[in-house]
């Protein structure tokens, strides 16, 4: 049988390439570290690792894990920083190191590594490379790491403590894959030193891990303040909320801070002149609130421009409320006391004439409540109310929010810090922040000193309404009820407003008919009552809008005995490229 040229070609291809795969490997010959631990708990760390190569390479990866999980959820960062790559001779050898994954990634170029044996020497400190409890501290180490690919043919370890520990370690050793408790390793005491040497090869995916008990006062626990330091620096997200704090702060305190108006809150017997309901409502919490729209309908027909009448139709069980607006005043009459959002209010309610059901504007005047919005603002802006308006304010704090997060965007891309290394602390540093953010965010609009003062003067008036008493409505002009009640549905306090009045206001207002006619035996507290429920009425259908629109309503407002392979700090692993 004569085989296929093309496919003959294949199979010479493919033995060659196996047997160039088989002819190169590498392993690690030898693994000693020597390892001094200091007075403070603080760590130096001699890597002499011997690679034996076969074929041509060109050097090691060596990575150590420098990110744990802490307590609580937090994140535990070893403070490690390398001092020294060089070969078996004290030669420097060039290396390029990065972090990435919550690991120290040491690239290290290796001369002539083709079919010979070369030894790489990695020096580095560990700030915190010991654990402290309330009667001991404990080196718990990963010499070699459990993630090399290749086999280990020996390993051994040397740490040295500060003399005062002599006669008092205790030492255990772990050996191969990770989670492993076999004790493949010899481990012994000589005074102030303990040495580990593995007694047989390790496998791949294996590793040596040491752990020695130092008694209580041999070692120098760090301080409260450095261990404050020491979680900052492996939790770097708990910047984000003093960040926000120096953002918005910063932010408010040159764009949001309302001057001192010079005068403190007192009774008023008027509203400022010049600013009608709907402004004096949007005053108080710088938004344009629902009831602040609804009660211009109720001043204009105060002001004789509208009459409003109740209905009421008896279906089944149920009585179906509606309002019928009558519009008063032709519209060549409307005058220059209009402000544009009673006028843009005018035009949208009598858009089909002189007389409007409020059921009819469902679905309808939706369209008309960001105009209205927009005067009212345009208005107080006009007024010189406003050093940074509302609308401005809310863009500041947008720009604020973005100046905020940015930064921490770019140092987690360029890999400069990792703020993902704890979800618990990541959650609830997000949650922290955008509440400082909301809170500066609600107070960033700024006034003048003139819309200071009017808002104090606004202030005073909801105070008088909320404490007037009788005696001094007695003295006051038959229509003051009906003239500010306007005013006090925009202040939230027309109950009150009602409540002072009764016995004393017995004659119904001209512009208001009730469902039944014209009132007999008025009372305020009703009547007020009534307009509260005609203003929840309103609001739900000016805001209505159809399903298929897509705007918007506008109403926005131990010891030793436990352990494992692999636990411990240290360890990590390597490849060879």
């Amino acid at each position: 049988m004569k085989i296929p040229a093309k496919i003959f070609l294949l199979a010479l291809l493919a033995c060659t390439f196996i047997r160039a795969a088989q002819a190169k490997s590498w392993r690690v010959s030898d693994f000693q570290d020597n390892i001094t631990v200091e007075h403070d708990g603080s760590a130096v760390v001699a890597e002499r690792i011997t690679l034996t190569f076969v074929g041509e390479w060109h050097g090691i990866h060596r990575t150590i894990p420098v990110e744990y999980p802490g307590p609580n959820g937090t994140n535990y960062e070893l403070f490690l920083k390398v001092t020294s790559v060089t070969d078996g001779s004290g030669g420097k050898l060039k290396y390029e190191s990065s972090t990435a994954n919550g690991a120290r990634d040491l690239k290290i170029y290796i001369p002539d590594a083709i079919d010979a044996t070369r030894t790489v020497e990695i020096t580095y400190r560990v700030r915190n490379s010991t654990r402290f409890f309330k009667d001991y501290a404990e080196f718990y180490w990963n010499v070699t790491g459990n993630d090399w690919p290749v086999p280990i043919d020996h390993a051994a370890a040397t740490v040295r403590f500060p003399d005062s520990a002599a006669s008092s370690l205790r030492a255990q050793a772990f050996t191969g894959v990770y989670g492993s408790t076999q004790r493949d390793a010899i481990s012994k005491v000589e005074g102030a030193q303990a040495q580990f040497e593995t007694s047989n090869p390790l496998p791949m995916r294996g590793g040596l891990t040491i752990d020695v008990y130092i008694p209580g006062g041999i070692l120098e626990e760090p301080s409260g303040l450095t261990n404050f330091f020491w979680f900052l620096g492996g939790n770097p997200i708990v910047f984000l909320p003093l960040v926000a704090v120096a953002v918005m702060f910063t932010l408010w305190w040159y764009k949001g801070r309302d001057p001192d108006p010079g005068m403190s809150v007192a009774p008023m017997y008027e509203p400022p002149p010049g600013i009608s309901p709907a402004e004096a409502g949007t005053l108080l919490d710088d938004s344009i609130h629902p009831r602040d729209i609804t009660s211009t309908m109720v001043d204009l027909a105060v002001r004789g421009y509208i009459k409003i009448e109740e209905t009421a139709e008896k279906i089944l069980v149920f009585t179906h409320r509606d309002y019928v607006f009558h519009l008063l005043k032709p519209r060549e009459q409307w005058g220059a006391d209009l402000a544009p959002h009673e006028r843009v209010m005018l035009e949208n309610v009598f858009a089909s004439g002189d007389e409007t059901r409020l059921s009819s504007l469902k679905n309808r005047f939706y369209t008309a409540v960001p105009v209205v919005r927009q005067d009212i603002m345009a208005a107080l802006k006009t007024k010189g109310i406003y050093l940074l308006d509302p609308e401005s304010a809310n863009g500041y704090s947008i720009g604020a929010a973005v100046a905020i997060l940015v930064p921490f965007g770019i140092l987690q891309y360029l890999g400069w810090a990792n703020f993902f290394n704890s979800a618990v602390l990541l959650i609830a540093c997000l949650l922290v922040s955008a509440v400082i953010w909301w809170l500066f965010a609600r107070v960033m609009t700024a006034k003048t000193v003139k819309g200071a003062r009017t808002r104090i003067a606004v202030l005073g008036f909801q105070e008088f309404m909320n404490r007037v008493d009788a005696e001094r409505l007695k003295i006051m002009p038959p229509t003051t009820f009906e003239k500010f009640l306007p005013y006090a549905m925009a202040l939230g306090v027309e109950h009150h407003w009602a409540q002072a009045f009764a016995g004393i206001v017995k004659d119904p207002p001209q512009w208001y008919v009730g469902p039944g006619g014209p009132y007999t035996g008025f009372n305020p507290i009703f009547f007020s009552s009534s307009m509260h429920n005609m203003a929840s009425d309103m609001h739900q259908v000016f805001v209505s809008a159809p399903r298929a629109s897509s705007s918007g309503s506008g109403f926005g407002g131990g010891g030793g005995g436990g352990g494992f392979s692999g636990g411990g700090f240290g360890g990590g692993g390597g490849s060879a490229f």
